[in-house]
């Protein structure tokens, strides 16, 4: 009719208005071809990340907790635990390898496994197999599972305690790691900045036996002391603050911004780094066996790269750590990741005053 007034609508991808086509036939949902492009352009990219992601082996990581976890019973056998802790490590350990055995079919099943290939792995028939592995509730579980164990927080299998060097309550294996590491990085400082142990003492009205301890590793120092010592020293505290945390125990915020995800994991691998004396990118390279590359090491010290997990655990083993002390803190960068959500920014490096305890 001569006399109707155009339709109008918006533009799925610019938002903006325009004249919808009369007649019949599909309605048009873009404004022009070149808005039609860009959309598709923007789909094939995510089809092609989450194409990358499903093919990245989720059975790995769950591997070297289960790993962790044998280690913690191990331990815990050593020590003589009582045989309700002995049973809490096998409950935990038991879980995870059934995590494990879910990711591990998912993994086969992405790089093209059938269904009868399986089955034939784990002794079962092709109808158990699809029952007990079905992909929605596998996807499912193995979300839920990342979504506990992005928050940083205690070991959940009991490990074997020691004595806090604080003489306050016991110390699990890993906060033992961490103190001798905040130790040893505070040593490092110490020896670089040519200050005699009565010289600290002096300008931190510290006792000369207190500081000579606290760089030993038999005293823990408080975080105000930590950030004292660092700034005498010449060295950055942010670098310290993630070994302080574990060494003293403490649970940061079950869930943090990607940004301050990221600057945890940065500042927990540039303090692992300065624990071992700060070895020159080659010295790290050679001790990871070849699987980090120089350029590769500086840039992830240098804040420029966030690491996979498997340069992540290669680099922590290369400077002398356990990849199970620091894969919670690659979790919380990766949560996003991991649910196949993409994370939207990156990080400032993690201010010194973070910790907070005195």
């Amino acid at each position: 009719m001569a006399g109707t007034s155009p339709r109008y609508d918006s533009c799925r991808y610019c938002k903006e208005r325009f004249a919808q086509t009369s007649g019949p036939g599909r309605k048009r949902v873009y404004c022009g071809v070149e808005c039609r492009r860009k959309a598709q352009r923007e789909r094939d990219g995510r089809l092609g990340r989450q194409q990358v992601r499903s093919a990245l082996p989720l059975g790995r990581g769950i591997a070297e907790d289960v790993q962790a976890l044998s280690t913690a019973l191990l331990e815990a056998e050593y020590d003589g635990r009582a045989l309700k802790d002995l049973m809490h490590c096998v409950s935990e350990l038991n879980r995870e390898l059934d995590h494990y055995a879910a990711a591990a079919v998912h993994d086969a099943r992405n790089r093209g496994a059938s269904w009868d290939q399986v089955a034939e792995a784990a002794r079962v028939s092709a109808t158990t197999a699809r029952t007990r592995w079905p992909e929605n509730r596998v996807k499912e579980r193995l979300e839920q599972r990342a979504a506990q164990r992005a928050a940083v927080r205690q070991p959940s299998a009991p490990l074997a305690e020691g004595p806090d060097p604080a003489g306050g309550r016991p110390l699990s294996k890993a906060a033992e790691r961490a103190s001798q590491k905040l130790a040893s990085a505070l040593s490092h400082l110490h020896r670089a900045s040519d200050l005699t142990i009565r010289e600290v003492a002096e300008q931190t009205s510290l006792s000369p036996s207190y500081v000579s301890r606290i760089l030993s590793g038999e005293r823990k120092p408080t975080w105000q002391v930590v950030c004292s010592l660092a700034e005498l020293f010449g060295g950055d505290a942010a670098e310290l603050s993630v070994l302080f945390e574990s060494a003293h125990g403490l649970v940061p915020p079950a869930r943090h911004a990607v940004g301050d995800a990221v600057a945890r994991l940065q500042a927990a691998l540039r303090g692992l780094h300065l624990a071992a004396g700060r070895p020159q990118a080659g010295v790290i390279r050679k001790a990871s066996h070849g699987a980090l590359s120089t350029q590769a090491i500086s840039e992830i010290l240098g804040g420029e790269m966030i690491p996979g997990w498997e340069q992540t655990s290669a680099l922590v083993t290369a400077l002398g750590g356990w990849p199970a002390d620091v894969r919670p803190l690659w979790e919380a960068v990766h949560y996003t990741f991991l649910l196949c959500l993409d994370p939207q920014e990156v990080p400032r490096p993690l201010p010194a005053s973070r910790p907070g305890t005195t």
